[in-house]
């Protein structure tokens, strides 16, 4: 019995290891609380993200029946090695990452399928400027007046092939005593926000589609772009927080798209709300970034895709009221590369300017792409202006303001594309023809 005794003693730390093994096996286990997969390269490169909380391990893909574990994107705590310079926001989450080729056929996630893109797509939702605006004394009722989560179920309900995101994702920024009623939401940059404005809400369409992430002026360094460089941005996190992030290309069978960062152009071009708001945390200009525009532009220029649409959240040419008038939204872009684009872009997709825009023009030599503005996807809508007559030296012939929360679906008519804008509760209330370069709309079904 001593023997028996003396055995079970020794063994007995053993035990407690592996219990204590057991048991901490089990708290790191990987609970999702964002799932969703971005096209981020020219040949339907898909990047699955998720994030799972701090104490837990990524999870592991099953591609094909094959195991496919998911690696660490961005690690709890500071993301980069300035943030000192960056506003301090808390993120207690581990961002996970991996890249699907294409000859894979199907992806679970915990069991659920996950959306994969297509050799070709035939139906595309756009919208951006989703968030809920809470900046100083101007606060937006984010329960009665903050229609994205309806957008949302609204648009996975289409059953799209692609989802284009043109900038704007965090608006629940800060809430001063000057305000009657602060409301009762996170506000900041950290997680809990960035959840709160985007993750949570879009879940169903995150679901449903891959998509094309743009970044816009509320994802600059000043203001939210830890967030955007550890959750959402096409490439891997760096050291340091870009201004502006390199200009990239995808290309799907019959449309391709490149996207610009112009985050950082539309604060230096001032706000992007009404006549009457200030919102312009780092809109004084302060440098000319016409050359880096250029750069970007070079670094992607020979292998635009043919047909393509040039994604970026400050549109080239488009208006806003500005102390009660009409004043072009930017120039800088259309200055800077508007020239160089080739014949190859057939639309300008773009959001900031808080109305739905579309815009044709003539007498530019060379011929200008059409404007399309989507800033419409649930933050407090900006007044509408009157149609000017000229944009950045091109005659206007056609266009459409509409001030209406709402979100576009584009489908593949041949070579052309005919879209279908819907508002908070589904009804369609305009309806555009995409033909070659010129963006026909008008209201109605």
């Amino acid at each position: 019995m001593s023997v028996i005794r003396s055995f079970l003693l020794m063994l007995a730390p053993c035990v407690t290891l592996i219990i204590g093994a057991i048991g901490k096996s089990e708290s790191v286990s990987a609970e999702v609380l964002a799932s969703w997969v971005e096209l981020v390269g020219p040949s339907r490169e898909a990047s699955v993200r998720s994030i799972v909380s701090a104490d837990a391990n990524c999870p592991t893909l099953d591609a094909d029946g094959q195991p496919l574990p998911m690696k660490v994107r961005a690690e709890p705590g500071p993301l980069f090695s300035d943030a000192p310079t960056t506003p301090p926001a808390s993120f207690p989450v581990r961002v996970c990452e991996v890249m699907i080729s294409q000859g894979v056929s199907r992806v679970l996630l915990e069991n659920e399928p996950l959306p994969l893109p297509r050799a070709d797509i035939s139906r595309i939702v756009v919208f951006g400027d989703t968030g809920c605006r809470i900046k100083e004394a101007k606060v937006q009722d984010c329960k009665r007046d903050w229609p994205y989560a309806s957008l949302v179920t609204f648009a996975a309900e289409a059953h799209p092939d692609l989802v284009i995101h043109v900038g704007d994702y965090l608006y629940r920024e800060s809430c001063d005593t000057k305000a009657t009623d602060c409301p009762d939401t996170p506000i900041g940059y950290g997680w809990k926000v960035w959840n709160n404005d985007f993750f949570k809400p879009s879940a169903p369409l995150l679901a449903t589609a891959p998509w094309i992430m743009v970044r816009g002026n509320h994802e600059t360094c000043a203001r939210a772009g830890e967030g955007w460089f550890r959750f959402l941005d096409h490439a891997a996190p760096e050291n340091e927080c870009a201004e502006i992030s390199k200009s990239f290309v995808i290309a799907l069978g019959g449309l391709g798209f490149v996207v610009m960062d112009s985050g950082k152009i539309a604060n230096e071009n001032g706000s992007d709300d009404d006549d009457d708001d200030d919102d312009s945390a780092d809109a004084s200009r302060t440098e000319d970034l016409t050359p880096i525009v250029k750069q970007r532009y070079a670094e992607i220029a020979r292998s635009v895709p043919s047909p393509g649409w040039l994604l970026t959240h400050a549109p080239f040419n488009a208006v806003r009221l500005k102390h009660h008038e009409a004043e072009v939204a930017n120039t800088l872009q259309q200055q800077a590369i508007g020239e160089l684009l080739p014949s190859d872009i057939k639309m300008i997709v773009s959001g900031h300017v808080h109305i739905f825009e579309a815009l044709s023009f003539a007498d530019a030599d060379p011929p200008r792409p059409p404007q399309l503005v989507v800033g419409t996807g649930g933050v407090k809508l900006a007044k509408e202006p009157d149609v000017p007559k000229k944009i950045n030296g091109a005659r206007v012939t056609d266009a459409l303001f509409l001030r209406e929360f709402g979100f576009i679906v584009w489908d593949r008519d041949g070579a052309n594309w005919k879209g279908r804008l819907f508002d908070r509760h589904n009804k369609q209330i305009a309806r555009c023809d995409l033909a070659g370069t010129q963006l026909t709309c008008e209201t109605g079904k």
